[in-house]
């Protein structure tokens, strides 16, 4: 399994950024990011380079407890 195709099968929106069509792209990548790799996630204010499912699924899942709490206290 690929990166993209993890965050597709547990329902995680992402921006999928070509860093050869946009020069831009490519210049967060690694001026911003310090990422010379792709993948390279960023999710809850940390970053990973490559894709290493283990480390996916911890953020996803901190993710999801995050998506969780925002929904909860948005409730009336």
């Amino acid at each position: 399994m690929d990166a993209k195709n993890f965050l597709i099968s547990r329902g995680i929106p992402f921006e999928e950024r070509d860093v050869h069509a946009n020069p831009d792209y490519l210049r967060i990548l690694t001026e911003e990011l310090d990422s010379r790799t792709t993948p390279t996630l960023v999710l809850a204010g940390k970053i990973i380079v490559g894709f290493d499912q283990a480390e996916y699924k911890l953020l996803a899942a901190i993710a999801g407890r995050k998506r969780k709490r925002k929904a909860v206290r948005g409730r009336a």
